[in-house]
């Protein structure tokens, strides 16, 4: 017998064991929920009350075996995220959105097994959140390959008191992209609302440097227990350039908190 030839043929067999042993699946798991799912991580936005809870429900497929799958809520402030399956970078930051100032996230993994799994994620929104929160689902496949999927959250609140902008520096907020810049040494016109079903009691609004963390500008405003008080505000831009934080701080006739603002680039 050939002993070369006996050598080549093993050489030959274990080469193809190990190709057949080598990772074939490169198709990255997804999101197969049903079209028009309301508390899905494909539907455009998801709804929630403040203090009420909420459940994420999703199908997620993979073509050989699924391994886990991470979600991840956090404070849409100033972020913008990547959706895989779409391809693009979704830009959810248009038009200014407050929110209360809440450092609620919601960060958990599952384990999960087979070609099809049926998830929910039950979710506790606490009384202190309002605004948008981004949703981000990173799925795993046991092969390792990935995808990462993203929605927003948006929270309303009836229990904290309300501020809302109508203008501000003779712009709808509503229609901002970004941080507004102002310029050194001007006066900027604050215009809006801040509401409470029970009165506002108190009620103020301030400029801050970022760099030095102080009061740059202020005035307290006089709601007087009206649940629906309307104000118009000169604010007197310092001339330190810098990043600075509009606050906006209220209290009801419950003595119910709430803070919020927006960041402004001083140049």
């Amino acid at each position: 017998m050939n002993m070369n030839f006996i050598q080549t043929s093993a050489v030959a067999l274990v080469a193809m064991a190990l190709v057949s042993c080598q990772e074939t699946d490169t198709e990255a798991p997804t999101a197969c929920t049903g079209l028009g799912a309301t508390n899905s991580v494909t539907a455009e936005e998801i709804e929630a009350e403040a203090g009420d809870h909420i459940d994420l429900e999703d199908i997620f497929c993979d073509n050989e075996a699924l391994s886990e799958v991470r979600w991840d809520i956090h404070n849409g402030e100033g972020h913008a995220h990547e959706d895989e399956e779409g391809g693009e970078e979704e830009e959810h930051e248009h038009g200014l959105v407050l929110h209360s100032g809440t450092d609620w996230a919601v960060l958990e993994t599952q384990a999960l097994s087979g070609t099809e799994a049926e998830v929910d994620l039950h979710v506790d929104v606490p009384l202190t959140a309002r605004g948008v929160w981004h949703v981000i689902v990173s799925l795993v496949d046991e092969a390792g390959n990935s995808t990462t999927l993203a929605t927003d959250l948006h929270v309303e609140n009836d229990h904290l008191p309300e501020f809302t902008l109508t203008e501000v520096g003779g712009e709808d907020p509503a229609m901002w992209h970004g941080e507004p810049t102002w310029a050194a040494g001007t006066d900027v016109v604050v215009t809006g609302t801040v509401a409470d079903s029970d009165g506002v009691a108190t009620a103020v609004l301030e400029l801050i440097s970022e760099d030095t963390e102080s009061v740059v500008w202020e005035v307290a405003l006089d709601p007087a227990g009206a649940t629906n008080f309307e104000f118009s505000e000169t604010v007197t831009v310092p001339a330190e350039v810098g990043e600075h934080h509009f606050e906006m701080k209220a209290t009801d006739a419950n003595g119910v908190e709430m803070e919020t603002g927006f960041h402004v680039e001083v140049e």
